[in-house]
């Protein structure tokens, strides 16, 4: 009896205990399903459209596709934040149709609605109150007032405005007359800056012959070639044509981004070969000067094959400044002057031409743009390389399109980086730290060391009375 009553006290224990651990069990089970109907954040956010709490207007700065995320600049505080993608995000043009992930470009201006908390981009639309100009050529950058000329129109440029290249975030002097950008912004005020084709650079190997003489770059710019010079040249493969002494050659030549291209052009050099040029010119008593040295239009004119300077001015009417290319035994120059003096005389047929090639068909040549020349421009009386008369002057090799204007005894020094050559407009001045004369415009700044990336700038000189020196970041190494 005494047994059996322990046996019945212990199956009675056993009992309580697998109670109390089935009482403890299913607490725990009903905290557990507490959990999973939602009294705990597990951030876990359901891909479907219309799913936001926050609202943006910002600038898209990059796309990861590995990684499906955005980054963005906020407009109004400057700020950079970058958010997450799905299958469920939204994307649409300005007019508010469809558009694809690839569609959208970085350096758009953009309205986002996404979820703050969760950092999920729930819906992006291109900005509809913003202005966008793709393809840009032609451009002038005012570094100092911060202005930007696009089509013969001034805009503004924003305090903080986003440059983009190729290796991401840019600066403003990171931007070169070779490049070709796409431009957004909003009322007259540019935003930002994506820099579509970038520049590379091109250097003349065994070219002593040539000195002096020219070098074209894609139908387009045109250089005087001088010792040890180096090019910031538009990316991309084109033709080049090099020039001098009536000796000429031109070769088609691949410059990739941000590298140098060396062209060896001892081959173009030998026997001049000679043209005879046949003028026309309206006015009649209108005076032509060709590298400088003025020529009787009226009788024939023996030239050099290859690129030569010409000036013509006359009292009255809008001075011509352009480079005309000789490459034929004989040709025709038909230059017609744009009257400047009010109503414009009978005699005066008025055209407008880009330097053209002198061939044997007739060629005219009115009122010019300085654009046609870059590195030694002509702009309105100078003509760089040659100082010719009737008020006409050296230009010093800006490559701006004003006539600059001399700040006598002051300078412009490159500090730095310390030891690297230093290029302006193509031409070389020295090793950092070294000074060149100050004078009103903008120049191409190139510096260059063995071993290490090559960069370039673009600076703005202002005609202020004073020394001004610039400092850049020490150059990269090629990996």
């Amino acid at each position: 009896m005494i047994k059996l009553h322990r046996l019945q006290v212990s199956y009675l224990f056993l009992l309580c205990c697998s109670v109390v651990l089935l009482a403890g069990c299913a607490q725990m089970t009903g905290g557990a399903a507490e959990n999973q109907q939602g009294n705990y954040d597990t951030g876990f956010v359901p891909a479907t459209s219309g799913n936001y709490d926050s609202r943006d207007t910002a600038i898209v700065i990059s796309k990861n596709t590995e990684a499906s995320t955005i980054t963005f600049k906020n407009m109004e505080l400057g700020r950079y934040y970058t958010l997450n993608y799905d299958g469920a995000t939204a994307y649409y043009d300005k007019y508010g149709q469809a558009l694809s992930l690839e569609q959208v470009r970085v350096g758009e201006i953009v309205n986002v609605d996404f979820l703050h908390r969760a950092k999920r981009l729930d819906s992006l639309r291109l900005s509809s109150e913003t202005f966008a100009f793709d393809w840009v050529e032609q451009f002038a950058i005012e570094t100092d007032s911060r202005e930007m000329t696009l089509n013969n129109e001034v805009y503004r440029l924003a305090q903080d405005v986003v440059v983009l290249t190729e290796k991401g975030i840019g600066d403003r002097m990171d931007i070169n007359e070779a490049d070709v950008l796409r431009v957004s912004g909003h009322d007259h005020l540019i935003e930002s800056i994506v820099v579509e084709r970038g520049h590379g650079y091109l250097r003349l190997a065994n070219d002593s012959f040539f000195i002096g003489g020219f070098l074209e770059v894609d139908h387009s710019k045109i250089y005087q070639v001088s010792e040890d010079m180096l090019l910031s040249v538009p990316e991309g493969t084109y033709e080049v044509t090099i020039s001098n002494a009536g000796c000429s050659g031109s070769e088609t030549i691949t410059v990739m981004r941000d590298e140098e291209y060396e062209w060896d052009v001892s081959e173009w050099q030998g026997e001049a070969k000679y043209g005879v040029l046949v003028f026309t010119v309206s006015p009649s008593n209108a005076k032509v000067y060709i590298d400088g040295r003025r020529v009787d239009t009226d009788t024939e004119q023996e030239l050099t094959y290859g690129i030569h300077q010409m000036v013509v001015v006359s009292e009255g009417y809008q001075t011509i400044s352009k480079y005309i290319r000789v490459s034929e035994e004989y040709s025709n120059m038909n230059i017609t002057m744009e009257w400047n003096g009010g109503t414009s005389p009978s005699d005066n047929n008025i055209s407008s031409n880009q330097a053209e090639t002198i061939s044997g068909n007739d060629a005219s040549a009115g009122q010019v743009s300085s654009n046609t020349v870059s590195g030694n421009t002509t702009s309105g009386n100078t003509v760089s390389g040659n100082t010719t008369t009737g008020g006409n002057t050296t230009s010093g090799g800006t490559s701006s399109d004003r006539v600059p204007i001399s700040a006598s005894g002051y300078k412009v020094t490159i500090e730095g980086p310390e030891g690297v050559e230093v290029f302006k407009d193509g031409s070389y001045i020295g090793l950092a730290p070294v000074s060149f004369p100050k004078e009103e415009g903008s120049y191409i700044i190139i510096l260059r060391k063995n071993g290490y990336q090559t960069r370039s700038y673009t600076i703005t000189v202002d005609d202020s009375a004073k020394d001004i020196s610039y400092s850049f970041s020490a150059l990269l190494p090629i990996n």
